[in-house]
């Protein structure tokens, strides 16, 4: 499809109404993180450093639960386009099971982390990871299903809804953490724990939020998924475990190979540590709105599969692939133009070896960051078509076989180990987004051959 034409507009309405609306929510979720790290910082450098562990451990647990609920987008959104929202609503429903099924195990592996945390590790780190575990496990359970009402609600075109909550979430948040931490109005000061006890307690709060804004909504697919009588069927719940076991083991491996690259890096000295970190953190903040295209594009193919229109989830798939790749661009070319400034922002003026060698990394991060968008939107793509087992070998292969290794090379060949890292990376990155293209082709190709129906 050319583009700007007047298909192809409205294709990428839909597709922008959708991602902004994600991208939205995963802004205020990382507003949420910001301020807790502030707030968290100030009870000490101990408990700052406790309560990042226990992060890490938290996250990967829901990181793994988030990525089998996402299922439900492409299942949900095929219904959709059949005009099936008996289907739609079931989906809805199976979702939250599924949230269930992996968070409530998880909440019980986080307490039990907690517990032996305490009794073989008395340092005051190992005491604030364990007490913030006792507060944030409890609200694991309601994030994911957040998260699974958040992915149908992609699916069913509700997706404001969720976006409007999270943004609520944010000054609630803030406000119960530092009470709960500090104490006041006769609450003694909890610590640790308090952070925690606050970001279980703005899950559950949420979930308030949302029922109360599906009283005043109209009756739908959507509204009626969490207000209609509790349905259960085990083929539903076996479809979206399935589908979605291949998401969540993606999402982790994607999610740690900048962890990994960290201990490449870790023997030549703090200062290549912090450099690899910030470059790290400038591709996840700035690569966040590769999220809303992502979802998009996933909701997009789906409801064009179920309504048999192939062109649709042609036009769906590679104009989010285009949108993502022009908003990437814009963003890397701010970070090209100033990267001096984009580097002290995150290590300030202090610290001038440590601007220099993430001015080195930055080229290399933002072509970084430009190949992720693309591959974040053709992942939605393809999600939607329900490929999973493909995106997932080659996730592997690009990142884990040949990334990594050709960084781990490079770091040890160059005299500039963290840029050495990144461009190994950044192979890796290259072999994946054109593994992904051909994969994307192909599966269209194969599903004009089929008449529009995923095989």
């Amino acid at each position: 499809m050319r583009p700007f034409t007047r298909e192809w507009i409205a294709e990428a309405r839909a597709i922008g109404g959708i991602s902004v609306s994600v991208t939205l929510t995963m802004f205020a979720q990382l507003v949420i993180s910001a301020v807790e790290t502030v707030i968290v910082a100030r009870l000490g450098i101990a408990v700052m450093a406790g309560v990042t562990l226990a992060l890490s451990t938290y996250l990967l647990i829901f990181l793994f639960a988030l990525g089998v609920v996402t299922a439900v987008t492409p299942i949900a959104a095929e219904a959709r386009g059949r005009g099936d929202e008996e289907s739609v609503r079931l989906a809805g429903q199976h979702a939250l099971w599924v949230g269930l099924t992996f968070s409530l195990p998880g909440a019980a592996l986080l307490l039990l982390g907690s517990v032996l945390l305490l009794r073989h590790h008395g340092s005051p780190e190992a005491k604030a990871a364990a007490d913030y575990l006792v507060g944030a496990a409890w609200g694991l359970p309601a994030w994911v299903c957040y998260v699974a009402v958040r992915s149908f609600a992609v699916a069913a075109g509700r997706v404001r809804v969720t976006t409007a909550i999270m943004i609520a979430a944010v000054p609630l948040h803030a406000a119960l953490t530092w009470w709960l931490a500090f104490g006041g109005l006769g609450l003694p000061p909890l610590g640790a724990v308090g952070a925690g006890l606050a970001y279980s307690l703005v899950a559950v709060l949420a979930w308030g939020l949302l029922f109360i804004i599906i009283r005043r909504s109209p009756a739908d697919a959507f509204s009626r998924s969490l207000s209609a009588p509790v349905t259960w069927d085990r083929r539903r719940y076996q479809e979206i475990v399935r589908l979605g076991l291949p998401f969540a083991f993606r999402i982790v491996l994607r999610e740690g190979v900048l962890p990994v690259a960290a201990f490449i890096v870790a023997p030549f000295g703090p200062c290549a540590v912090a450099t690899h970190a910030v470059a790290g953190r400038i591709v996840d903040l700035l690569g966040v709105f590769s999220f809303g295209f992502s979802d998009a594009a996933n909701a997009r193919v789906g409801i064009g599969i179920g309504a048999g229109q192939f062109r649709q989830v042609r036009s769906a798939g590679w104009i989010a692939v285009q949108l993502s790749a022009g908003v990437s661009l814009s963003i890397v070319a701010m970070m090209l133009a100033a990267p001096v400034q984009v580097a002290s922002w995150f290590l300030g003026t202090g610290n001038p070896s440590g601007v220099a060698a993430t001015v080195a990394v930055l080229p290399v991060a933002a072509c970084i960051l430009f190949l992720e968008s693309m591959q974040s939107a053709i992942g939605g793509a393809l999600s939607g078509m329900r490929d999973a087992r493909g995106p997932l070998v080659i996730s592997i292969a690009g990142s884990w076989v040949i990334g990594l290794p050709a960084g781990f090379l490079l770091a040890h060949m160059i005299a500039m180990p963290v840029l050495g890292l990144w461009i190994g990376l950044l192979m890796g990155a290259c072999a994946t987004t054109a593994l992904y293209v051909i994969r994307l082709q192909r599966r269209l190709w194969r599903l004009r051959e089929h008449g529009g129906t995923p095989r």
